[in-house]
């Protein structure tokens, strides 16, 4: 894959001020997701009457049904991973792992090693010779193994907070991302040989609730074979995603339903309402996939990965796509950070929760950095992109999944918008 510059890495770590005058957020509870949005059953017909109409196990814990002002939605998890199509140099000829700390002498990167953590001698083996140099652009360090396998899962923690956002690496700035529990199932994914996995293992650091890698390039270097290799990457890029249709019998409310999901610019209802219609009129109704739903630019996207990136490429990141969600065209203005926070503040004001499709999710720190965003869509389903690497697809998610994924033990909370024309 090509590297792209200093620049471009800072640019697109999207770590940006937001400032709304009374910022109040409302910090939403993990637990109990269930409840996350208040809703009333449509007619007072019970879950249980909908699960069984749609052929949906309520045993099952990766499928629901859910009714409210969007309709009733039957949902399921499903697994996405990356083609193996769109692997690329990375896998069939991994590169060392290189840091680059731009504009920076010898002691001020030793100075945030030692910010971070590390040992005096953790720092003269990541400084030993050969191990680093210094470019016009700054300093280069390609760091050993035996620095790298020196760093505890805190030691890494600390140190790859510390340097994300800076443009170091492609993966320190945006890692890969398990929540929870989520890297068990890589630990056990049975294409994966022993050792391998014994060395992610050695890799993989705690941030808040979730679980992260950003060692990506260094460990396929150590894996011998390209098939090895390969299962490695695609292993890594599983993520969980929603699927979700919109169900319709003959109770339903075709205007309500409209009223919901037809307020959302390039999002064309009438052309859907026929079907919904004509689903509405079998005896037993039937469902849509809430693509017919979406406007054009998340609907082409959802359920894949992009496309290994190009150096004049936009950085597809989620601020990309949230905010060119509703666009025909992709606005690449939105790579800017700044025209970003333009955006929040004169077109968006703040609400205490998503309840209307197109409502945005913002992930702020404490320093009021907006660290993610997405699309609120319906029940407690966002559109997200998780990271502006291209290992990461474009999906459904469920907002305590998401928020799962990001360190909210670490100051981390989620602020809501709405735009003001709605």
């Amino acid at each position: 894959m090509s590297r792209r510059n200093k620049e471009e890495f800072a640019q697109a770590a999207n770590r940006f001020q937001f400032s709304l005058a009374g910022l109040v957020v409302f910090i939403l509870a993990l637990a109990g997701a269930s409840s996350f949005v208040g809703f009333t059953l449509a007619r007072g017909r019970h879950p249980a009457d909908l699960a069984e109409k749609l052929a949906v196990n309520q045993q099952d814990k990766s499928s629901s049904v859910r009714a409210g002002p969007w309709g009733v939605l039957a949902t399921r998890d499903i697994q996405l991973e990356q083609p193996v199509e769109y692997l690329t140099d990375e896998v069939t000829d991994p590169k060392p792992e290189v840091w680059e700390f731009a504009g920076r002498a010898t002691d001020g990167v030793k100075n945030r090693l030692a910010k971070s953590g590390l040992t005096s001698d953790q720092i003269a083996e990541a400084f030993a010779p050969g191990n680093y140099s210094l470019k016009n652009s700054g300093l280069e360090l390609k760091p050993s193994d035996k620095f790298l396998l020196s760093l505890n899962p805190a030691q890494r923690g600390k140190l790859f907070t510390e340097l994300a956002g800076g443009g170091v690496n492609l993966y320190i700035d945006s890692p890969y991302i398990f929540p929870a529990d989520d890297i068990a199932s890589v630990y056990t994914d049975a294409r994966l040989h022993p050792d391998d996995v014994a060395l992610l293992k050695q890799l993989v650091y705690p941030n808040g609730s979730a679980q992260q890698l950003s060692d990506y390039a260094w460990l396929l270097e150590k894996i011998p074979t390209l098939a090895r290799r390969t299962a490695m990457t695609q292993a890594l890029s599983r993520q969980s995603a929603v699927l979700a249709r919109l169900a319709v019998d003959k109770d339903s409310d075709i205007d309500k339903i409209a009223a919901y999901w037809g307020n959302v610019p390039n999002v064309r209802f009438t052309e859907v309402r026929p079907l919904l219609e004509s689903l509405k009129q079998l005896p037993d109704g039937g469902s849509i996939s809430l693509l017919f739903l979406l406007p054009k630019f998340a609907r082409d996207r959802l359920y894949t990965f992009p496309l290994p990136s190009q150096p004049d490429e936009p950085v597809m990141d989620c601020h990309w796509t949230t905010f060119n969600f509703s666009n025909d065209t992709p606005d690449n203005r939105f790579n800017e950070p700044g025209v970003v926070l333009e955006q929040v503040k004169k077109n968006y004001y703040q609400i205490s929760a998503p309840s209307r499709y197109g409502d945005i999710l913002l992930l702020v720190n404490e320093q009021k950095d907006i660290k993610h965003s997405a699309v609120f869509i319906a029940d407690n389903i966002v559109f997200t992109k998780n990271g502006y690497n291209f290992h990461q697809p474009w999906m459904l998610m469920r907002i305590p999944d998401l928020l799962a994924m990001y360190p909210l033990t670490q100051h981390m909370k989620p602020v809501f918008l709405r735009r003001k024309a709605n």
